[in-house]
């Protein structure tokens, strides 16, 4: 391939790679909010004083969103394919999400306290949960 052909290849790829890439980041931004949002703490107001386990707490939650719907966007030919498995995505590290908070009980409390064990656990279930979704989505 030379270069030409190779310039020709990237600029007809570039509006399915924009459109899959714009798909990602807003599913991705309105899972994550929806998490804050659900949360009963302000992990951003925590987060801005300086609560470390407010911080490692949320960071779970936007790493863990991200490992799946890149995956989505891996795997998925096209662009529907691409709306309806990054949701789909969204939708189980929401439950995995709830499901760990559920377990380390009184969410408020910890965040604000700056449990770190609470924190750890929290975002390591979400990373973990979200590497399984990813390989599932791989086939």
């Amino acid at each position: 391939m030379d270069l030409m052909e190779a310039i020709n290849r990237l600029i007809a790829a570039s509006p399915t790679v924009a459109a899959h890439f714009l798909i990602a980041l807003a599913t991705w931004l309105l899972a994550v909010a929806i998490m804050l949002r659900l949360t009963p703490a302000d992990e951003i107001k925590l987060i801005r004083a300086g609560n470390v386990a407010a911080a490692v707490w949320a960071g779970g939650t936007v790493i863990a969103m991200a490992i799946p719907i890149a995956a989505a966007m891996k795997y998925s030919g096209t662009t529907a394919e691409v709306i309806v498995w990054s949701l789909l995505a969204a939708l189980v590290q929401l439950l995995a999400y709830f499901a760990a908070c559920r377990i380390a009980g009184k969410t408020k409390e910890k965040l604000e306290s700056g449990d770190m064990a609470s924190a750890v656990f929290v975002a390591a279930t979400q990373i973990a949960i979200a590497l399984i979704t990813a390989a599932a989505l791989s086939g």
